[in-house]
């Protein structure tokens, strides 16, 4: 008997062992945004609690987002020096979501500092891959002009900040999630102009979810392509929708294909030739597994009038 529960014990350690290795740990790194700042119930609600609900019981999401913090060693509040860039690096996840570079906005920051941004930022991704992440960074989410610190200087730096983080994701190989324009027309869940409610917060976890979740999501079209449009004669035809990251994605109009990677923010497009006036024609999109089609496009003039 003795042995027969020794034996329940081992394989039961064994099972838990398997488990606990197969858990996938997500550690979202960030400032105020990423710690739900002005979100009721922020422990359900902020995006990287919502997060977790999206992903399921096969990953563990941890916040260590703290209001305020500077990607910058030299800024203000760097992130570098709080307690929960340490707790994150010994959480020793499997993939890291920073979004960092807002508070750097501040004229005590950029203006000082910003050639050390590409430095400071590589470092960071360096630490979290030396630890074997998967490391995906964030364009910055909306400030709107209503924010008391959003003049004019303020404003340039946050797209130069944009434009950075862009450069920074392809030079290092790493993702790179759009959070500025799932937003960017939602001043409505910015109540103080800078901090998501729980429904912007939604959108910003489904978002990252879209890119690192690598579960199917159907072919989108934007919404302005659709049966009985008309198309400008004699210029390229460009289209874009949102897919699963990584699928291609195949437009073809009569005989000609054109093809494009979904990128790992979930958003394709795809350009095809010019063509003369005529039609009906029909466009078909596929990513292989799904497709869409519109059907009954002219190709003429469009004239916008006001």
């Amino acid at each position: 008997m003795k042995r027969i529960i020794l034996l329940i014990f081992v394989l039961t350690s064994l099972t838990f062992s398997i488990i606990a290795t197969d858990t996938v740990k997500v550690a979202c790194v960030g400032n105020s945004v990423t710690f739900g700042a002005g979100i009721d119930e922020r422990e359900t609600m902020s995006y990287p609690a919502q997060l977790q609900n999206m992903l399921g019981n096969k990953y563990i999401v941890e916040n260590f987002g703290h209001s305020g913090a500077t990607l910058l060693k030299k800024g203000h509040n760097p992130y570098w020096n709080l307690s929960e860039f340490e707790e994150a690096v010994q959480f020793n996840p499997d993939i890291v979501v920073i979004h960092l570079g807002l508070n750097d906005t501040d004229p005590r920051n950029w203006p000082r500092f910003r050639d050390d941004f590409t430095k400071d930022y590589k470092e960071l991704i360096d630490t979290f891959k030396a630890k074997g992440a998967e490391v995906w960074i964030c364009k910055l989410t909306p400030i709107f002009h209503q924010h008391p610190r959003f003049k004019s200087g303020t404003r340039d730096w946050f797209w130069q900040i944009q434009k950075e983080i862009e450069r920074i994701a392809e030079t290092n190989n790493v993702g790179l999630i759009d959070l500025h324009s799932p937003l960017y027309n939602r001043p409505d869940l910015f109540p103080d102009a800078l901090h998501p409610t729980a429904e912007g917060a939604t959108i910003l976890a489904k978002t990252v979810f879209t890119a690192i979740g690598k579960e199917y999501s159907e072919i989108q079209l934007a919404p302005i392509f659709s049966d009985n449009m008309v198309l400008q004669r004699n210029k390229p035809i460009v289209a874009w929708g949102k897919g699963t990251p990584n699928n291609e994605v195949t437009a073809t109009i009569e005989k000609t294909s054109q093809s494009t990677k979904v990128q790992n923010d979930g958003t394709w497009k795809v350009t095809l030739p010019a063509m003369p006036a005529g039609g009906p024609h029909t466009i078909k999109f596929d990513d292989g597994i799904t497709s869409k089609t519109i059907s009954n496009v002219l190709i003429g003039e469009v004239w916008l009038c006001s």
